[in-house]
């Protein structure tokens, strides 16, 4: 795979839902995005400073999948349950660098 994008996504984990958090993410979200074309390459969690507690790096090998997922019923349904379990939502769409992004 050659990735042309990255898809980075972060937020803050709802302390009250942790549990159902870890369970959606690990054992639906992250899952179906792989069927979709989008593969995860690193969970980063910040423990210092005022950032998002989590990052999670999604590579995309052109803009062609992003545009079908984007437009995707599927793809909104699992992005508005994972902004349920969460706070500071964001999501970013940018040219893929083989290095750490924000």
């Amino acid at each position: 795979m050659t990735p042309e994008y990255k898809l980075i996504i972060s937020y803050d984990i709802l302390p009250e839902k942790q549990e159902g958090y870890y369970r959606y993410v690990l054992g639906e979200f992250v899952p179906a995005l792989r069927t979709m074309g989008l593969h995860m390459t690193s969970a980063w969690h910040v423990a210092y400073g005022e950032y998002p507690a989590r990052l999670l790096e999604f590579v995309i090998e052109t803009r062609d999948i992003w545009d079908k997922v984007a437009e995707n019923p599927r793809w909104r349904k699992l992005e508005e349950r994972l902004q349920a379990y969460t706070t500071h939502y964001e999501r970013k769409l940018v040219h893929f660098k083989d290095r750490f992004q924000f």
